[in-house]
């Protein structure tokens, strides 16, 4: 059988058999993976998709399972499971993805504890579109990610000195020097890695640390959303778990770097930072009137929240600064305005 451009579809099969194959060289396996990338528009569209589907499932959630997490960005492996991932992603909505979404959901969550920054990433985004589409039934599943990102908070002090003072730049004679579970202990954004003496001639010299999941920044920035989506899909197995998030919230939205640790950052990092505040933020409006006795009751943690972010946020992030006074225009259109709302019309 044949489809679009007269690619047969045994030759998508013969990639995944390569990719199944634990004897085949990772090179060979991330070609086979490219090709599959490449053409699964086409492979979507033939007759065949359905058992196609039935079997590149398999293999590929086998590979994540199976599969160590990677941390520098150029390894080959890491770039075979973005690409599974990336094609996942892209799978159609139809009624043959059903049967499959509660497998991909659960691996994505424990990817989520375990794997790096992109490709968490990209496992944020797989779990928003299937529970959008798909409204899975509840399961444990959900309080134990709820869990774990109330831990991820919770945490955010603790870091905030090694965010702002660890170097981006990490500099080593050669890559087999490099103390990994060390950097990877305070990485909290991509960090660039310099080798001094590469293993051979055609190696590069500069490399990418990913920072894992649970520390990055940009992961922290796509929480809130999951988080409110759990909210609306499960309201009343999840109501007490989101209640818990509110002094979680407060804390986060009143953290300061100092100035000197602001001087000692990239800029990037700070916009990250911030980013992540302000859509902590945007989570508490959007959950205000759910729990607005709660918000008020701590009404001077919010105001001064708020000020910290409306003096802190840069000039040039224009997106967090609109996103910011969106998230301050909810919250004070509760009983919050009448008590705090005029120290931050002031501020204006």
């Amino acid at each position: 059988m044949s489809v679009n451009e007269g690619i047969p579809v045994n030759t998508f099969r013969n990639y995944l058999n390569i990719l199944n194959d634990s004897s085949s060289k990772e090179e060979i396996k991330l070609k086979a993976t490219q090709e599959l990338s490449e053409h699964f528009e086409i492979i979507m569209q033939s007759p065949a998709y359905p058992s196609f589907l039935e079997s590149s499932l398999k293999i590929f959630l086998r590979i994540l399972q199976e599969g160590d997490p990677q941390f520098i960005q150029e390894n080959t492996m890491q770039h075979i499971r973005k690409l599974i991932l990336e094609m996942i992603h892209r799978l159609p909505i139809t009624e043959s993805l059903r049967q499959h979404v509660k497998s991909i959901i659960t691996m994505m969550l424990k990817l989520l504890k375990t794997d790096n920054e992109e490709n968490v990433l990209v496992s944020l985004r797989i779990i928003i579109e299937l529970h959008k589409h798909f409204r899975p039934s509840f399961n444990p599943e959900i309080q134990i990610f709820l869990r774990f990102v109330k831990e991820i908070y919770t945490n955010l002090p603790n870091h905030l000195s090694s965010i702002f003072e660890t170097s981006c730049e990490i500099w080593i004679n050669d890559l087999k020097d490099l103390n990994l579970e060390t950097l990877l202990s305070e990485a909290y954004s991509v960090k660039t890695i310099h080798v001094e003496k590469p293993l051979d001639s055609n190696s590069q010299q500069i490399y990418n640390l990913l920072p894992r999941g649970v520390l990055s920044l940009k992961v922290l920035q796509e929480l809130p959303i999951i988080v409110v989506l759990m909210y609306q899909i499960y309201k009343n197995a999840v109501h007490q778990e989101v209640a818990e998030f509110i002094p979680l919230i407060l804390t986060t939205i009143n953290l300061q770097p100092t100035i000197t640790q602001r001087n000692l950052t990239q800029k990037e990092i700070f916009v990250d930072f911030m980013g992540a505040q302000i859509k902590t933020l945007s989570f508490l409006a959007y959950i205000v009137r759910i729990f607005q006795e709660i918000v008020v009751a701590n009404s001077l943690s919010v105001t001064s929240g708020l000020l910290n972010l409306m003096e802190n946020c840069p000039k040039e992030a224009a997106h967090l600064r609109k996103e910011l006074l969106i998230a301050a225009r909810h919250i004070f259109a509760t009983d919050l305005r009448q008590t705090k709302g005029s120290l931050i019309l002031e501020h204006l």
